[in-house]
């Protein structure tokens, strides 16, 4: 069990995981569903995005799906008074068809982490360079 979620130790469970990818540090934000049990650890690299369900117990990794980064139509990230905001849109292979989805996830500005803060600040000066 972890006290402290760190980016190495959730990149060292890509790497384990997707043997076939390199994954870099700045690369990961963290979204929360409110209430829940657990939140997502998210990596996005040039060439594809993995969304990862993490324990807010243990901090232990599971339930991780990687998909290539064209699938990700469109990442938000919104900055609230208490909050950060955050939508993925998808266009997911579901039962053979695709279909846009969202991912939705308001994320506390005191999350757990350092790497959080910073990574999701540089996701969102990216985001208003692009727009």
């Amino acid at each position: 069990m972890n006290v402290i979620l760190k980016e190495e130790n959730y990149l060292d469970h890509l790497a384990v995981t997707y043997t076939d990818s390199k994954f870099e540090k700045g690369k990961t934000i963290i979204g929360q569903k409110i209430g829940a049990n657990f939140f997502y650890c998210i990596y996005i690299g040039e060439s594809f995005f993995v969304v990862t369900a993490t324990s807010t117990a243990t901090f232990d990794f599971y339930d991780s799906f990687k998909r290539d980064i064209s699938e990700l139509l469109n990442l938000d990230i919104k900055e609230n008074l208490f909050t950060i905001r955050i939508l993925l849109t998808l266009n997911e292979k579901i039962d053979g068809q695709y279909t846009i989805t969202e991912r939705k996830f308001k994320t506390s500005k005191l999350l757990l982490t350092d790497f959080n803060k910073k990574n999701t600040r540089d996701f969102m000066s990216h985001q208003k360079t692009d727009n």
